[in-house]
């Protein structure tokens, strides 16, 4: 049966070194965990796309969250309400879709929380919500060419990660972003293949 993971895990999966990947991993040997983030990816979508109230989204994820998860989600939720109300543009519901890796290991859940619409265009993107490790313009690069490839749309959108943290929005890949999401997508589905047997 192939693994299940969310982008954001995917997202860490980019950002971890060699070792630190292997470990976390391996932790889809064993069944059972939980989504850490769901509260806060759920509350930004409501917030962003549904125009949830600030409030009411804290009030959500204090009631929906794990006790030792309610602090570092409301945190993630707020500083990303902070980076939406300074954009232009009518929030929109992104799409959702699913991303099968090549050899059908793993696949990955595309659910970007915000989506922005002007005249020109359609912002869609998706929140990496981790302090540490730090994002870089190459993994981040990775991550918007994850989106473009997964993402069931018009073929006319913008894609972007926003660093929750940093309060910055990567938008274009590097020049080294695409090779360095296929050798991951390759070392995933090895690790993997090796774990589960």
């Amino acid at each position: 049966m192939p693994v299940i993971m969310h982008f954001s895990t995917f997202l860490k999966f980019l950002t971890l070194d060699t070792g630190d990947k292997i470990r976390h991993l391996e932790g889809y040997a064993k069944p059972g965990g939980f989504d850490f983030y769901r509260s806060s990816r759920d509350g930004v979508l409501q917030h962003s796309a549904h125009g949830r109230s600030r409030e009411s989204v804290i009030k959500d994820i204090a009631g929906s969250a794990p006790h030792n998860a309610v602090a570092h989600n409301v945190e993630i939720f707020e500083h990303t309400a902070d980076w939406l109300s300074k954009q232009a543009g009518q929030r929109i519901a992104p799409s959702r879709g699913v991303w099968p890796s090549p050899n059908k290991i793993f696949s990955v859940h595309i659910e970007p929380e915000i989506g922005l619409e002007t005249s020109a265009r359609r912002k869609i993107l998706a929140v990496y919500p981790r302090k540490e490790p730090r994002l870089s313009r190459d993994t981040a690069g990775a991550g918007v060419v994850l989106l473009r490839r997964g993402y069931r749309g018009s073929g006319e959108e913008e894609f972007g990660i926003l660093d929750a943290y940093g309060g910055k929005a990567y938008r274009a890949p590097t020049n080294v972003s695409e090779a360095l999401l296929d050798r991951e997508i390759m070392t995933i589905e090895g690790e993997l293949k090796r774990i589960m047997g």
